[in-house]
């Protein structure tokens, strides 16, 4: 399903929602919206306007936000594994307990963001800014963690083991 540029949506309520291949193009908004327990799975989003959105235990598994106007989305629970969300600003967002495995991070502004209980298995955070985030009870598995900035970044016990063995440390 694709939804034409300047198509503008009001009232529309996707709560519940499961949409699957949509390309959405530029002048599509859900600027401060509340979409709860909705699928996007593989979905375009393609200088969408987002800003504000909340969404709540929605799955966005494999979608992209190229260009997409994503400052101050609000995203509680939910399974974006899989997105493409390069480039964008999530400064001070919170994202505990949102899967994020695999989800491409290039270049983000992710500074003082709370990963807390999140998902983060082999995701992609090159050259991502990570001063002062919050990885405790973050799963980071599959992280290449020596080739990232660290620089006040908080850690439990077991993201302190695997920056240790990222190193070439051995624990015992």
């Amino acid at each position: 399903m694709k939804i034409a540029s300047n198509t503008r949506y009001e009232d529309v309520d996707f709560n519940d929602s499961n949409l699957e291949f949509l390309d959405i193009q530029k002048s599509f908004r859900l600027n401060v919206s509340d979409t709860k327990n909705s699928a996007f799975l593989n979905c375009k989003f393609g200088f969408a306007d987002l800003f504000s959105a909340k969404f709540t235990d929605c799955k966005m598994v494999g979608s992209t936000f190229d260009e997409s106007n994503l400052l101050g989305v609000v995203i509680v629970r939910g399974d974006f594994s899989y997105t493409n969300l390069k480039f964008h600003d999530f400064k001070g967002l919170d994202f505990s307990e949102v899967n994020l495995t695999r989800a491409d991070l290039t270049g983000c502004n992710l500074e003082k963001v709370i990963f807390n209980g999140a998902k983060l298995s082999y995701t992609n955070l090159h050259k991502a800014k990570l001063n002062g985030c919050d990885f405790r009870e973050a799963i980071i598995e599959g992280i290449n963690l020596s080739e990232l900035d660290l620089h006040n970044v908080k850690l439990d016990i077991a993201g302190c083991i695997l920056l240790a063995t990222s190193f070439g440390a051995k624990v015992e």
